[in-house]
């Protein structure tokens, strides 16, 4: 009898270890930076940092040295097999404090005229969105996209520094489609 206890009780705990985390649906495109290491070569970005991470041992960071992290790029035909005209953009960010100004950016261009204008340029300035610092803090914008992108184009996502002395961190950044 105590041994069915015992193994009844194991593959209980064995069963509620498993990760929970699940994927949206409208989930287009995720990362959270664990899996970057080790396959750009000698070619990896100054702004993969494991000084901090929110989740794993992997995050960016924007700061003095680094003006633009890493980040996501891609033409909008291989981030969606249907037409995408709203977006919400989510990550976790660690920013010193008030005066630091990174922003969370965001672009639309057309990567056959590099010389024009952006066709989307939405920036989520952290500062506004973060009242607790030195800590990680969930953020998100949804953004809506003007009716001339087209399959195309290129999207960005990515973390500026601004004119900010102090270091900035992004982790588990995710895009989703919006209905």
């Amino acid at each position: 009898m105590n041994k069915l206890l015992y193994l009844l009780l194991a593959v209980s705990m064995v069963s509620c270890g498993g990760k929970t985390d699940e994927i949206s649906v409208n989930q287009l495109a995720s990362n959270d930076f664990e899996s970057v290491d080790g396959w750009m070569g000698d070619n990896t970005t100054p702004s993969l940092t494991k000084e901090k991470a929110h989740s794993g041992r992997y995050a960016l960071k924007v700061g003095p040295g680094v003006e633009y992290s890493m980040g996501y790029n891609n033409v909008l035909s291989r981030l969606s097999a249907s037409k995408v005209t709203k977006i919400k953009v989510r990550g976790w960010v660690n920013i010193p404090n008030g005066t630091s100004q990174p922003v969370l950016v965001t672009t639309i261009t057309d990567p056959n005229n590099q010389a024009a204008k952006p066709l989307l340029w939405e920036g989520l300035k952290l500062a506004d969105q973060v009242k607790s610092f030195n800590k990680w803090v969930e953020v998100e914008k949804t953004i809506t996209f003007p009716a001339a992108v087209t399959y195309t184009n290129k999207i960005s996502v990515y973390l500026w520094r601004t004119a900010a002395a102090e270091t900035a961190l992004l982790d588990d950044l995710t895009i989703e489609k919006v209905e």
